[in-house]
């Protein structure tokens, strides 16, 4: 059984089409991080999201490239697809209704024998983290900006958008109860805090955000900038920016205002924000597990890329067991739209060890074609020359093994630094990532060091938790309230390579410039290499300089 899944616009090429943003720009769909999956007999092979070939951030046009990608690495042909999953999203900003047999025939066109299914957007999202779980049993919730709509029979939408869905799960009987708790006005995080991130980011950058690419790339920021933002100085503090009723489920909501009070700074506004968004969070959970959720729990949905709200739901011990996927936001929905099928299909899946590495991987072999097209010299890979250069405080494009699947880089299509000197952050963000000063830089640390550099001491593969720093020795990724998004490997190449270096952890970064998707194939490494300014690039078993 060969089961794709699919998220993105279609019609790109219309720019009358209702499926668009209203700015007349053909290239620019209303949904982003569109992309495909491919699993066969419940094997997955590939995912992976438009943007990455396309080189449009968040592209959430049809995803062609991405189809022809998967396709071509798992060696199919359209015609032996037997099911297509498409996600059907739909919000309240765009001016139409589904039509399922517009779709079905325009699905066609890229799979002319398969049956074309339709998957919910939260349904998606609850599958996406279920079936990359290692749990058999437990419980789900969902939680972001919106989904998809509900109709009655006669086609008119029953509520709003989803925003927040909850269910159980028990693999081994086959269970999956999906419900969905839908009201714009309650438990609505997701919105909420990109609505007044979108707000604070302009404030701070004193620039209009008016764009659909402003709100997803703002939300992400303002993290970074509430460590520098203080409550202290306001008489009386801040209230909290939510109410929580609880009934049998919990409803809470958030001021439509945006403030209880308003920040005399951007920074404030930042703090507040993120401190009434865990607040909320904590109050919300606690409340669901009363009755709701188990102590076993799946989360999905872009609410969960908050990596300082993920940390302090971890450390409250409401639940003793948590999965996050690395792809929690609308980069999962295709893989979970897949995933839902094969489960559908009652196929036995399986995912890759590490289900952050979903693209595919380049030989030796194809690595060398694309340096011998820019008549680059290299030189074998050796971890101890590696090692050295970052030492010297070098900048580093680092391209190794299967793509990651998701917005994080994990060692897979990165930029490594040493985090020895806090000069490092200033010279990385000057000479390649041109970001805001505020934001912080990540890191990369073997499983078993936690303990001698982070207070917290637990893993985190997929960089979705923030940890305190005790160390003096790694400046540059330490940021101003001490906290450090950290990443923990235990195998690999780049375990190998922290093991010869004098401080065993290394600064990461996504390969890409400011604006820009990470890179993606040997081609868009080597370019990105040229352009930027970076000192040395390990790509494959190949080392080769500037």
């Amino acid at each position: 059984m060969i089961i794709v899944g699919i998220n993105g616009a279609y019609e790109k090429g219309d720019v009358n089409h209702p499926n668009k943003i209203m700015q007349g720009n053909p290239e620019v769909a209303f949904l982003h991080d569109g992309g495909c999956t491919l699993f066969v007999d419940g094997k997955h092979i590939c995912s992976l999201n438009e943007e990455r070939l396309s080189r449009q951030k968040y592209d959430g046009n049809y995803p062609q490239q991405a189809i022809d990608y998967c396709l071509d690495y798992g060696k199919i042909s359209p015609e032996d697809v037997d099911i297509v999953y498409y996600v059907a999203t739909y919000t309240t900003a765009t001016p139409f209704f589904y039509d399922m047999d517009e779709i079905t025939q325009y699905l066609r066109q890229s799979f002319p024998t398969a049956e074309i299914r339709f998957c919910g957007h939260h349904l998606a999202h609850a599958a996406s983290t279920v079936f990359t779980s290692p749990f058999n049993e437990g419980t789900f919730l969902t939680l972001d900006g919106g989904g998809s709509a509900l109709y009655d029979p006669y086609r008119r939408i029953i509520e709003d958008v989803e925003n927040n869905s909850i269910g159980y799960f028990n693999k081994e009987k086959r269970i999956f109860r999906f419900y969905n708790m839908m009201n714009k006005h309650i438990n609505n995080f997701g919105n909420y805090y990109s609505h007044v991130a979108t707000s604070l980011f302009g404030w701070k950058r004193k620039k209009a955000m008016t764009s659909w690419q402003d709100t997803i790339s703002s939300v992400g920021k303002i993290m970074g900038l509430s460590a520098y933002g203080s409550l202290d100085r306001y008489e009386g503090g801040f209230k909290d920016g939510f109410t929580v009723t609880k009934h049998s489920i919990p409803y809470v909501s958030f001021p439509e205002g945006g403030y209880t009070n308003v920040p005399d700074t951007p920074e404030d506004g930042a703090r507040w924000l993120q401190q009434s968004f865990e607040d909320g969070m904590l109050c919300f959970l606690s409340s669901l597990r009363e009755y709701q959720l188990d102590s076993t729990v799946c989360f999905a949905g872009g609410t969960f890329l908050n990596i300082l709200a993920n940390t302090k739901i971890k450390q409250s011990g409401i639940f003793d067991d948590i999965h996050i996927p690395p792809f929690t936001d609308d980069a999962g929905l295709h893989v979970g739209a897949a995933l839902w099928g094969c489960f559908e299909e009652k196929e036995d899946i399986q995912m890759p060890d590490n289900i952050a590495l979903l693209g595919r991987e380049y030989s030796n072999d194809e690595i060398k074609k694309y340096l011998d097209i820019f008549n680059l010299k290299a030189i074998p890979y050796d971890e101890d020359i590696v090692a050295s250069k970052i030492e010297d405080q070098k900048i580093i494009g680092w391209f190794q093994g299967r793509s990651e699947h998701g917005p994080r880089a994990l060692g897979s299509r990165s930029i490594f630094m040493s985090p020895a000197r806090a000069e490092n952050k200033d010279i990385l963000n000057k000479r390649v990532k041109h970001r805001e000063h505020w934001r912080p830089f990540a890191g990369i640390i073997r499983e078993e060091d936690v303990g001698e550099y982070f207070e917290e001491e637990f893993a985190t593969p997929h960089m979705l938790y923030s940890q305190t720093s005790k160390s003096d020795k790694i400046p540059a990724i330490t940021h101003v309230d001490k906290t450090c998004r950290i990443q923990t490997v235990t195998e690999g190449r780049v375990y190998d390579l922290l093991g010869k270096l004098e401080v065993p952890v290394i600064l990461n970064t996504s390969f890409n410039d400011n604006g820009e998707p990470i890179v993606e194939t040997p081609y868009h490494a080597i370019k990105s290499f040229l352009a930027m300014d970076i000192d040395c690039l390990v790509i494959g078993d190949f080392i080769v300089d500037k």
